[in-house]
């Protein structure tokens, strides 16, 4: 090193030195990884708690990018799990296929929570309708008392199961279920019937959840069990 008068690089110390001699290699690496402008801070030369207009406006470029990082991270994500709830509602329809011209039973409530993926499918019925319903459960009317407020046709209810609905729905089992999906099931105007999908995650069904899925659901169970005619 010159002490009398040092370069820039002979001021660095070992590791600095590589950094240096590396990006002095390779003039282009900020050209091949611009990504990591938005991540480097270059402070100015300016009194402490000052800030420059520049480094100011870097600042908030920063922060939007990262905004725009993040919800484009939460749209992928909302992407790949509505693929998977079509692929699911497919999966319902097939098998209410194979059951229509292959076995002509009822739909085993079972198999629906496996294709689903919940832990437990519970429904039931106040009318008549049209197709066997082996594995629904039918009351004699419309239980008003136990149904949350404004629950019906287009409008699933989604949310904590409390004691008293969870044990009337899934018996002894509701202990190990805390968020549940109320589908009504028949016409637009004229419910006939339900279906409840059970978890045990307490939040996965809660309130403000997306039910566009859980409608095309209802209506699909309803056409299958003659409850309604498609649309």
């Amino acid at each position: 090193m010159n002490e009398q008068n040092p370069t820039l690089l002979d001021l660095l110390n070992p590791e600095e030195q590589a950094v240096a001699d590396y990006l002095l290699d390779h003039p282009d690496f900020f050209e091949k990884h611009a990504v990591f402008f938005s991540q480097i801070k270059i402070p100015h030369a300016l009194p402490t708690g000052t800030t420059s207009l520049i480094e100011r406006q870097v600042d908030i470029l920063r922060q939007q990018n990262q905004r725009l990082e993040r919800r484009l991270t939460e749209l992928i994500e909302a992407g790949r799990a509505n693929d998977g709830l079509l692929e699911r509602l497919h999966r319902v329809g097939l098998y209410f296929l194979d059951l229509e011209h292959t076995h002509h039973e009822p739909p085993a409530l079972e198999k629906l929570a496996s294709i689903l993926l919940v832990d437990a499918v519970m429904g039931a019925v106040w009318a008549k309708t049209p197709q066997q319903l082996g594995t629904f459960r039918v009351l004699e009317e419309r239980p008003q008392s136990l149904l949350p407020d404004h629950w019906g046709a287009g409008h699933p209810y989604c949310g904590r199961m409390g004691d008293l609905l969870g044990e009337y729905l899934f018996g002894a089992r509701h202990t190990d279920l805390r968020s549940i999906a109320l589908i009504a099931l028949g016409f637009p105007d004229a419910e006939v019937g339900f279906i409840a999908l059970g978890l045990a995650d307490p939040d996965h069904f809660r309130p403000g959840l997306g039910t566009q899925y859980l409608n095309r659901l209802g209506e699909l169970v309803s056409v299958v069990l003659g409850m309604r005619v498609p649309a």
